[in-house]
C-alpha cells in the first residue's frame, strides 16, 4: 500500500491514534539534578576559596577559637582587623611546624595538611586572648580594659635577644619567616 494512502480498512477503532501527550514539567527531571550539581559546585568552590583549602604561607585567616570544635578559619585580607594570623608555613599533615612559637591548625581529610601560623600584628597593637590557650587573638584599643597584650616590638629576625631593652615580658620568635614579636602583657 502506498504511503499516506488510507488504509482499506479504515481507521484504527477510537479514531486517529493519539501521540502520548508530554508533561510540561518533563523537563524537572534533568534540571534538578543538573542545579543540585551546580550549587554543591558552587559552595565547594566558595568554601575552598574562602576557607583553608588554597591558603599559602602568606596569607592571613581570621581564627575565632584554636580549638577542634571551632568554625573553620577563613581566608581574609591581611589589613582587615580579624586577620589574627598569618601563615608561616604550610606543610603535610604529619609534619612538624618549622623552628618557632607556631599556633597551628591541622586539617585531615582528603587533603591533610597543618598551618603554622605567626600572630598577624604591629608594633603598638593590643590585643585581647593572648593569654588564652584556645581563644582567637583580638586586636582591642589600647585603652580597652580587656586587652591583655601590647606589642612593643616587631623585628624581622629570628632572635629573642631582639627585645632586650625594651619592656616586653613575653617573646614569640618564628622562624619562617624569620620573626621576633615582642609583647609586654597584663
Amino acid at each position: 500500500m502506498p504511503v499516506g494512502q488510507p488504509d482499506a480498512f479504515g481507521p484504527p477503532p477510537g479514531g486517529q491514534p493519539v501521540a502520548p501527550k508530554r508533561s510540561k514539567l518533563g523537563w524537572l527531571r534533568f534540571a534538578i539534578p543538573v542545579l543540585v550539581v551546580v550549587i554543591g559546585g558552587g559552595l565547594f568552590l566558595f568554601n575552598y576559596v574562602t576557607g583553608t583549602g588554597s591558603a599559602q604561607a602568606g596569607d592571613c585567616l581570621s581564627v575565632t577559637e584554636f580549638s577542634k570544635a571551632a568554625d573553620d578559619p577563613k581566608k581574609i585580607d591581611c589589613g582587615a582587623p580579624e586577620a589574627n594570623v598569618k601563615i608561616g608555613a604550610r606543610v603535610g599533615g604529619s609534619e612538624s611546624c618549622p623552628e618557632g612559637d607556631y599556633d597551628t591548625i591541622s586539617m585531615t581529610g582528603r587533603m591533610s595538611y597543618k598551618l603554622c601560623m605567626v600572630i598577624n600584628v604591629k608594633q603598638g597593637d593590643c590585643l585581647k586572648g593572648f593569654n588564652s590557650e584556645t581563644a582567637g587573638y583580638q586586636k582591642v584599643s589600647c585603652t580597652d580594659p580587656a586587652k591583655d597584650a601590647e606589642v612593643v616590638k616587631v623585628a624581622s629576625a629570628a632572635d629573642k635577644a631582639s627585645c632586650e631593652g625594651t619592656e616586653a615580658t613575653k617573646v614569640a620568635v618564628y622562624s619562617t619567616p624569620p620573626t621576633t614579636l615582642c609583647f609586654k602583657t597584663a
